[in-house]
């Protein structure tokens, strides 16, 4: 069953336009042309420094290959440099 996943991260002020670079240019792209990703969003708030990213998965073990992909290559802990604290990620089924 298709899976959506929402990440949401509070970023460092002064880091917010690198990040949003980082995620445009580089992560989102690769995220959208992965095996299993049916589609990918991000936006952001920039009156509180949040990022979020939204994509939705042909299956949790297609998102869950991504992921291990991700840590393999290191791409967390350039984000988590980043990040202001850890971000919250929440997969669920998706319904329709």
């Amino acid at each position: 069953m298709s899976c959506v996943v929402l990440m949401e991260a509070r970023v460092l002020p002064e880091k917010l336009d690198d990040c949003i670079k980082l995620l445009v240019e580089n992560r989102l792209k690769d995220t959208k042309v992965y095996d299993g990703c049916e589609t990918c969003y991000g936006s952001v708030d920039k009156d509180h420094s949040m990022v979020f990213i939204w994509s939705q998965w042909t299956s949790v073990e297609h998102w869950e290959k991504y992921f291990a992909w991700r840590q393999e290559r290191g791409d967390f802990e350039e984000l988590s440099s980043l990040f202001a604290e850890n971000p919250r990620v929440v997969i669920s089924e998706a319904f329709f």
